[in-house]
C-alpha cells in the first residue's frame, strides 16, 4: 500500500471516528457531515460505516418526584459514500448520512407533571452530491468544493394525556441544502487543509397528532468546519479539526395540532467542537488513529452555572480507530470511543451526575 493512499486512509478513518463524526455532540447533532472520501487518491472509492452510541446519563428532579425521571436511549448512525474522478482534476462524491439525530425518554408521570413529552426522537437523512475541482497552485492543488443535498427530517414524540397515558405525534418533511468550501493539498507531505460551509436548511414538517393533522416549521443550523492534516514522519500523520454550529438559532420546536400547540424548548447556544489526533502505520496491513476532542455544551449557563434550560454540558472524549488492509483495494475499519458529560443542573430543578458516552463503529472501504 503506497504512502499517499495510507495517509488518505488514516485521515478518512479519523473523520469516521465517532467523536470527530459528532456522535452525541451538541444540539441535535448525530454524525454531522463527512466529505473526506472526496479526497481519496484512488480514481474510484466507496465506503460504508455504522456507529452505535450508548449513553449513560440519568436525570433526577426531587422537587417533582423521586428517582430517575429522564434517560437517553442508545442510537445508531450510518454513513455511505461513493466517490469517482470525473475529470483529471475533478471528483464527485455521492453520500447518504445522518447529520442530525437525538433521543430522550422520560417517565410518563414526570412528563405529564412538567408538560414535556414522554419520549422524543429526531432523525435526519441527507442524500448529497458534492464535487471538487482542482487547479495547480504552487507546490500543491487548490480545490473548490460545492454540493447539494436532499434532506429528510422527522420528529417522533409521545405526548402525555395523563399520569400513565400518552398519545403519539409524528411529523416529517423534505428540503434541500447546499455547501461550499475550499481545500489545499500537497500530496508529497500528505498535507491537506479544508474549509467547508454548510447552509441552514428550512423545513415544513407535516404529520399527525391526537387523531388530526400536525405541522411545524423548523430550520437546522448552518455550520463551518476547518480540517487539517500533515505527515510528520515516515508512517506518521497529525490531524485536527475545529467546527462551529449555529445552534443558537434553534430555540424551540412549536407543533401546531388540532388542539393546543405543543412546544419543545431547546434554548441552545452555538456549538464548538475541537479535535486533534495522531495516526501511525504499525505495518503494511495495520494502521491506528487516536484522537482527543472537546465539545462545548450547547445549553446556556445562567447564574451560578445553573443552565437556563436543557442538560447539554461539555463533553471530553478519546477515540481509537484501526484500519486493516485485506488487499490493496479493500480495507476494514473500526473504532471505539469513550467520553464524559459534565454534571450539572437547570432552572427546572433537574440535576445529573457525570455521564458517559461509549461508541463502537465499524465499516468497510474499497478503492479501485
Amino acid at each position: 500500500m503506497n504512502m499517499k493512499r495510507l495517509f488518505g486512509a488514516m485521515a478518512g478513518l479519523a473523520a469516521s471516528l465517532p467523536f470527530i463524526a459528532g456522535a452525541c455532540a451538541g444540539g441535535l447533532e448525530a454524525n454531522g457531515y463527512d466529505w473526506d472520501l472526496l479526497f481519496d487518491p484512488a480514481p474510484y472509492a466507496t465506503k460504508a460505516t455504522a456507529t452505535y452510541v450508548h449513553i449513560e446519563k440519568n436525570v433526577t428532579n426531587p422537587g417533582v418526584m423521586p428517582g430517575t425521571v429522564s434517560t437517553t436511549p442508545a442510537r445508531m448512525h450510518y454513513n455511505v459514500g461513493f466517490k469517482a474522478d470525473v475529470l483529471d482534476m475533478a471528483s464527485c462524491l455521492v453520500t447518504v448520512q445522518n447529520p442530525y439525530g437525538s433521543n430522550s425518554a422520560r417517565t410518563n408521570a414526570y412528563a405529564a407533571l412538567t408538560q414535556q413529552a414522554v419520549s422524543e426522537s429526531v432523525r435526519s437523512t441527507d442524500t448529497g452530491l458534492t464535487c471538487a475541482v482542482g487547479i495547480e497552485a504552487g507546490p500543491g492543488v487548490l480545490s473548490v468544493i460545492g454540493g447539494i443535498s436532499a434532506q429528510n427530517l422527522s420528529y417522533q414524540a409521545s405526548i402525555p394525556t395523563g399520569l400513565i397515558t400518552s398519545r403519539p405525534l409524528s411529523i416529517d418533511g423534505w428540503s434541500t441544502g447546499w455547501r461550499a468550501g475550499l481545500a489545499y493539498e500537497i500530496p508529497e507531505y500528505a498535507l491537506r487543509v479544508s474549509a467547508v460551509y454548510n447552509a441552514p436548511v428550512h423545513y415544513t414538517l407535516e404529520g399527525t397528532a391526537f387523531g388530526g393533522t400536525a405541522s411545524a416549521d423548523v430550520t437546522t443550523p448552518q455550520s463551518f468546519e476547518l480540517r487539517g492534516q500533515t505527515g510528520i514522519a515516515p508512517g506518521w500523520l497529525a490531524l485536527g479539526s475545529v467546527k462551529w454550529v449555529d445552534w443558537s438559532t434553534l430555540q424551540r420546536l412549536r407543533v401546531t395540532t388540532i388542539g393546543a400547540p405543543l412546544v419543545s424548548s431547546f434554548g441552545y447556544r452555538d456549538g464548538l467542537t475541537v479535535t486533534a489526533g495522531i495516526g501511525h502505520a504499525i505495518s503494511e496491513q495495520l494502521s491506528l488513529v487516536g484522537t482527543a476532542s472537546w465539545d462545548r455544551g450547547t445549553s446556556v449557563p445562567g447564574a451560578s452555572g445553573v443552565l437556563t434550560a436543557g442538560s447539554q454540558t461539555d463533553r471530553y472524549g478519546l477515540a481509537l480507530g484501526a484500519i486493516y488492509t485485506i488487499s490493496p483495494s479493500v480495507q476494514l475499519t473500526g473504532g471505539v470511543s469513550a467520553s464524559t458529560l459534565a454534571a450539572g443542573s437547570n432552572a427546572k430543578g433537574e440535576s445529573w451526575d457525570t455521564g458517559y458516552v461509549y461508541t463502537v463503529s465499524g465499516g468497510i472501504k474499497a478503492s479501485f
